[in-house]
């Protein structure tokens, strides 16, 4: 099928309003013109044609996006997330999903994907290879318009989808700013993981033929012979400048560095060597931080159900809308048992201190761990909530709303429907925060 095909199957009326109802209906997140997802539910038809309209005749523009600013710790910027409307939420969809099915052998693989690869490769080796490890400076910001553009008309030849893009990636964040920006591509919107998979597709294949080379979005590592590590680096470094970007220096405190494979590198939440596999400190103590959370709101209310079944779902991980969320779904690959055994002992212990014993034991890690291994598809431990039947979305319900599994068992279908999946997509949503940022 090709793009304009992609195109015109995406941009419908049925199709822009199942991206609404699947994608943004059940959200919270409002965009700068501060209109909410059931506020533009309310007059759908009617801007959903006028956007379809705009689209077709070249005129449809984005309003400014909403600025976010992430903190990443002490002494550096934060992060700038980019927010946009429900409208433009609905567009930016759509043509990622065009995207998408147009460069569908560019897609980035999942995290556990790569360390699974690394973890294989250097199992064997010893300390006269090196890991290289290449962390580029605002990868996001530094992304060159006229370079990107010509990497998608390579399969794109839309003139409507090419115009949507680069006027996407033309509207400014937070306050309005001068038109013709000739760099960056705003963070956070569904299209920027695959316009920066797209963007780096050359210069991928170029180091894909000459190293062991690993990239997840801006950290890229590299196995090499120790003895050859400085100039890879180098190399890498300079085929980085001629497309716009910069890396750090591999200096005392760098995310950028050259180590040994027996010292290990931090690398997408994990901590790598050949004879060992663990969650990286901070993200460990990131759960820990998140379990800490759920407790303390135990002092804050008398629905001590709800709290059980968020620590659970925080612990197991969930599957919903077929794609597997959670902590321990991202660190399945971890080889550290006794680092998940010290978490279930630190849940434990602070369930013990909140005198929640009386209420059920919490799940645990360990048994999360060898459920995903193991046993992923008969589990009955780690909740499948596409699978649920009207007694279990009625009971998880009730316990979250505080309320009687028998009364809920009463409601109308669309209105336990409704209410189960505000619930469970505002825990999936937490899950997701549980781990990102992780670099």
């Amino acid at each position: 099928m090709t793009a304009r095909q992609h195109f015109d199957r995406q941009f419908t009326f049925d199709n822009l309003r199942e991206i609404f109802e699947e994608r943004i209906a059940h959200t919270a997140t409002t965009g700068k013109d501060g209109v909410s997802p059931d506020a533009f539910q309310r007059m759908i038809d009617s801007e959903l044609s006028l956007t379809l309209a705009k689209v077709r005749n070249g005129t449809y523009r984005f309003t400014t996006y909403r600025q976010k600013l992430v903190l990443k710790g002490v002494g550096k910027a934060p992060r700038e997330i980019s927010i946009a409307t429900v409208r433009d939420r609905i567009v930016l969809r759509a043509i990622n999903d065009v995207l998408i099915e147009s460069f569908s052998d560019k897609r980035q693989a999942a995290p556990h994907h790569y360390i699974y690869e690394i973890s294989d490769l250097i199992r064997p080796l010893g300390d006269d290879y090196s890991f290289v490890q290449i962390d580029v400076q605002d990868f996001y910001p530094s992304i060159i318009h006229q370079l990107l553009m010509q990497r998608v008309r390579s399969r794109v030849r839309t003139r409507d989808l090419l115009t949507l893009i680069e006027t996407a990636i033309q509207t400014p964040t937070g306050a309005p700013s001068p038109q013709g920006a000739v760099r960056g591509v705003p963070q956070g919107l569904s299209i920027s993981n695959i316009l920066s998979a797209i963007y780096m597709i050359r210069f991928d294949e170029m180091m894909q033929s000459r190293y062991s080379y690993f990239r997840y979005v801006d950290d890229i590592i590299v196995v090499c012979k120790t003895d050859s590590a400085e100039k890879t680096f180098a190399f890498i470094a300079k085929q980085l400048n001629k497309i716009g970007l910069q890396c750090h220096p591999p200096t005392e405190g760098s995310k950028s560095k050259i180590v040994p494979l027996n010292t290990g590198v931090n690398y997408l939440g994990y901590y790598v060597k050949p004879d060992i596999i663990s969650v990286r400190t901070s993200s460990y103590r990131r759960m820990m931080d998140t379990i800490m959370g759920v407790l303390t709101a135990a002092k804050h209310t008398t629905n001590n159900k709800k709290i059980l079944r968020r620590l659970n779902i925080k612990i197991t991980g969930c599957i919903f809308d077929q794609k597997r969320r959670g902590w321990m779904f991202f660190f399945s690959m971890t080889t550290d048992i006794k680092q998940l055994r010290r978490l279930d002992k630190f849940v434990e212990r602070a369930w013990q201190r909140a005198g929640m014993q009386q209420f059920g034991r919490p799940k645990t890690f360990v048994k999360t761990y060898y459920e995903i291994r193991y046993h992923l598809d008969e589990t009955k431990y780690i909740p499948r909530f596409d699978e649920y039947t009207k007694a279990q979305k009625a009971s998880l319900i009730a316990d979250m709303m505080g309320r009687e599994a028998a009364e809920v068992m009463t409601w109308p279908q669309d209105r336990m429907d409704r209410a189960f999946a505000k619930i469970v997509r505002k825990e999936v949503a937490q899950l997701e925060n549980d781990i990102t940022p992780f670099s």
